[in-house]
């Protein structure tokens, strides 16, 4: 197991007075003047950064030390009488079969006893958070990294060039400095990706079938990128407790992920209302307010309390997991090395809750998993179909030639953001 360094360095910051000063004392007193700023925007910025920094500093010190996660092997749990978790006096002995009943006149008819969860959809719901490894072979890591590097380049040139809106080519971080999150087309290496994330023979395909259903919406394609000198992030969770888990996101890691290069962090285990609660000191309408008016003050014992995961990940490995679980990326402090994570998520059409997302105009709210599971069928392991008889292309070609347009009435600003502000003048779009 490999043990990070999030152990508290003063044991000043674990005192509640120390906390609170430095939540609630303004910016320029917590630390020395930044870069010159040119627009109150700008100002405004920086000083959030600073105070969101010095909160993920308290966390960290806060936290116990983390252990990896590891992976769990995908297989359906045997079948036992009493539907889902039904396991009384008369389940048979693993491995044991029992006879039929004997039909008789008066023998009722019973619906079919509900199929269980597989042990991945298990871990998801009791701790929110599961490794899966092996998603994308190292070829395609490989392949998709290079990519992302280059498309980073290309969306920046068109972004200054004025193609292009930048909140159609980037969105929104907590802590931007040294990270970035590029939101990414439906062409090339992507598509390679997404046959093995979720095309035919996937481990993750039939898994979010079986958690969120093929109505399921594409949410997120984008790759989150973090450079040496990334700071902690404070712990949050994507998006507020609801009884149905809105969202799952599944990180991909495209090079193999060291404790010094910041890998996500995970509190498992806290996708619950009584977690939540818990986390914004027993308010749970806390986790509604994005203003950044209401910031909680530091859950100190809570923080103390919770097992931490890292998601120390070889290239191609994935950590899928519910969207309300704690979590964040942890500091990069390697001297070279860029952690690039390759993310999509999915949405479960029967909840309510609307969150900021991570994905091109062009193609939000257009893919459902069944779309998306159906045109990577058709496309047999290919990045193009052939056109239909109406001389239409594949869906994937369709989406990614209206994001190809540069069209001012198209541009997006529904991306996402930091739980704990708005800096555009509102409360972000989380109802």
């Amino acid at each position: 197991m490999a043990v990070s360094p999030y152990v508290a360095a003063d044991s000043t910051m674990r005192s509640p007075a120390a906390v609170m000063f430095l939540l609630f004392t303004t910016a320029d007193a917590l630390c020395a003047p930044v870069v010159p700023k040119t627009s109150f925007e700008s100002l405004l910025r920086a000083d959030a950064d600073i105070a969101t920094a010095k909160r993920g500093e308290i966390e960290r010190s806060l936290l116990q030390p983390g252990t990896e996660l590891l992976a769990l092997k995908q297989k359906r749990a045997v079948a036992l009488s009493g539907g889902f978790g039904g396991a009384g006096p008369a389940a048979a002995k693993k491995g044991a079969v029992q006879a039929p009943a004997k039909k008789t006149a008066k023998t009722a008819v019973q619906a079919p006893a509900k199929r269980p969860l597989s042990v991945l959809a298990q871990e998801l719901q009791t701790n929110g958070v599961v490794r899966i490894d092996g998603v994308l072979s190292k070829e395609t890591a490989a392949s998709l990294r290079d990519f992302v590097d280059a498309e980073r380049v290309r969306a920046d040139a068109d972004v200054a060039a004025g193609r292009y809106d930048r909140a159609s080519r980037f969105a929104d971080l907590v802590l931007l400095e040294n990270r970035c999150d590029l939101l990414l087309p439906l062409h090339g290496p992507c598509i390679t990706a997404l046959h093995e994330l979720l095309g035919e023979g996937s481990v993750l395909g039939p898994l979010l079938t079986e958690v969120i259903g093929d109505e399921g919406m594409l949410q997120e394609i984008a790759c989150l990128i973090s450079e040496p000198g990334a700071k902690q992030q404070p712990l949050h969770p994507d998006t507020p407790y609801t009884p149905i888990p809105p969202l799952y996101a599944c990180f991909v890691a495209l090079q193999d992920v060291s404790i010094e290069m910041g890998p996500t962090l995970f509190l498992p285990g806290t996708h619950t209302a009584e977690a939540h609660t818990a986390f914004y000191s027993g308010d749970l309408a806390r986790g509604r307010d994005t203003s950044g008016l209401r910031a909680p003050p530091v859950p100190e014992e809570f923080l103390k309390s919770r097992p931490v995961k890292l998601s120390l990940l070889k290239a191609g490995d994935c950590a899928l997991y519910n969207q309300q679980v704690l979590h964040c990326g942890s500091a990069n402090e390697s001297p070279d090395r860029v952690r690039r994570q390759f993310y999509i998520s999915m949405r479960d059409v029967r909840t309510k809750v609307k969150a900021r997302a991570s994905i091109r105009p062009a193609f939000r709210n257009k893919l459902s998993l069944g779309e998306i599971r159906a045109e990577l069928k058709a496309l047999k392991g290919g990045l193009v179909r052939p056109k239909d008889e109406n001389g239409l292309p594949g869906l994937f070609e369709q989406f990614d030639a209206i994001d190809s347009q540069p069209d001012d009435s198209k541009r997006d600003r529904h991306q996402a953001g930091s739980l704990y502000r708005s800096l555009e003048g509102g409360p972000i779009d989380i109802t």
